[in-house]
């Protein structure tokens, strides 16, 4: 009997070693995903203030620069 409970022992301890180490993957993978979309959208932001430099630039008229604001008020939700 004393070799089936090692063997039982052993089993259930590799099972819950396993099961461990799956939700850590599980964990990291979930913030590696998390970190790529932070720095997508942080790509995004740059790019959009990068478009409203321009307008400015280009804006020749008090209605052409409330356009250009009203674009950065809506990318400043993301």
């Amino acid at each position: 009997m004393s070799v089936f409970k090692t063997l039982f022992i052993a089993v259930v301890a590799s099972a819950l070693l396993g099961a461990c180490s799956s939700s850590e993957r599980r964990a990291n993978r979930s913030q590696v995903d998390a970190n790529k979309s932070q720095v997508e959208l942080n790509e995004r932001k740059m790019k959009i203030v990068d478009e409203y430099e321009k307008c400015i630039d280009k804006s020749g008229s008090d209605e052409d620069r409330a356009k250009c604001e009203a674009k950065l008020k809506g990318a400043q939700g993301l």
